[in-house]
């Protein structure tokens, strides 16, 4: 006699098939979505998996495959708000072609980036989504001799599909709108949490905005994350000095509010005195209180065409060449910019 106390066993692909009275295989074809099934057959199966609550082994049916159904993306710095914001959007569009997501937040470090690499590949990751990449070889050898398809979402390199803003046009746009407002002095301040390669074509559009102006360049690193120094000189000297800016492009939008905050502690006013133009328009940018002018990349777009891209790759719908798709990105003008205003009141 069965004892009451005990735990009832759950449900197998056995029991589904006989109380659907169809085969083992017809049930799994159902739980796949598998094509020229009736569909009557399919509404029995289903009806008979809710009235056992019958859960498939998802893992036992992908040691079979070798293969699971979970992306793996890498992200450079999660407390950068675009990268939280990228992975929000990649999440909810993976859902909709029924993958899983498994992040490794690298620090934008080669040996962070390619522990875990391995890590994700020995999960049996169906694809790979870079949102940052160090550009390290023993990483690029890894996954290419995986054969996992890999994509690069915002960053660029020439072993995987690539979708990205057009980010030398994002660099121009910025550069030109403070040029139109009347600035001449103005500065290019790198972020370090920003990719090699889209660092340089944003520095590239602003350095054609300049030449085209006839004015020089003035281009400045942030060293590490602080915000607060610079490799090349201090903020202090940039914004406080004889050969003062007047306009700042930075790279991203996290480099740009960090620029918004020394200048709030070196008593220089923003728009009158420092007009500042971001990159990303992260959600932060749009708040009242930092109001940030920004490139806006089309974040939403970007990551439903890369999880489409990669998904068309993964079920072999996609083959041949590494695809390039560089999308649009526009200015949105905020409140942190304006024309050269009144002299400066330096704190005491």
């Amino acid at each position: 006699m069965k004892n009451p106390s005990e735990p009832a066993k759950p449900a197998t692909i056995l029991d589904v098939a006989r109380l659907a009275k169809v085969s083992k295989s017809t049930v799994s074809n159902v739980i796949r979505d598998a094509k020229g099934i009736a569909p009557a057959t399919i509404a029995r199966v289903r009806a008979a998996i809710d009235e056992l609550g019958y859960r498939p082994n998802v893992l036992a049916r992908q040691l079979v495959q070798q293969r699971t159904n979970v992306l793996g993306v890498v992200v450079g710095d999660l407390a950068n708000p675009f990268f939280s914001e990228m992975t929000k959007q990649i999440e909810h569009y993976a859902a909709q072609h029924r993958y899983q997501v498994m992040f490794c937040n690298t620090q934008i470090d080669e040996h962070i980036e390619l522990a875990g690499l391995r890590g994700l590949l020995d999960y049996r990751i169906a694809g790979l989504i870079f949102l940052a990449y160090a550009g390290d070889e023993e990483s690029a050898r890894l996954v290419t001799e995986s054969r996992v398809p890999a994509l690069f979402l915002t960053c660029t390199a020439d072993w995987g599909d690539v979708v990205s803003p057009d980010d030398e046009k994002g660099g121009r746009i910025a550069t030109e709108h403070l040029l139109e407002l009347g600035h001449r002095r103005i500065a290019y301040i790198a972020d370090p949490s920003v990719e090699d390669a889209a660092d340089q074509a944003r520095q590239a559009g602003y350095r054609r905005a300049m030449a085209k102006a006839g004015l020089p360049v003035a281009v400045y690193h942030w060293q590490g994350s602080d915000g607060k120094t610079l490799k090349e000189t201090s903020i202090e000297k940039v914004l406080l000095g004889d050969d003062r800016v007047t306009g700042v492009f930075s790279s991203n939008d996290l480099g740009a509010i960090e620029l918004l905050d020394c200048a709030d502690r070196l008593g220089v006013k923003v728009p009158q005195e420092l007009s500042v133009v971001g990159f990303d328009d992260v959600t932060l940018a749009g708040l009242r209180r930092i109001n940030l002018t920004t490139v806006a990349q089309p974040k939403e777009m970007m990551a439903r065409i890369a999880v489409s891209t990669i998904s068309s790759r993964i079920k072999g719908e996609l083959t041949g060449g590494h695809l390039r798709q560089i999308v649009d990105c526009s200015l949105i003008i905020r409140g942190s910019t304006a024309p050269p205003g009144a002299k400066r009141n330096r704190k005491a």
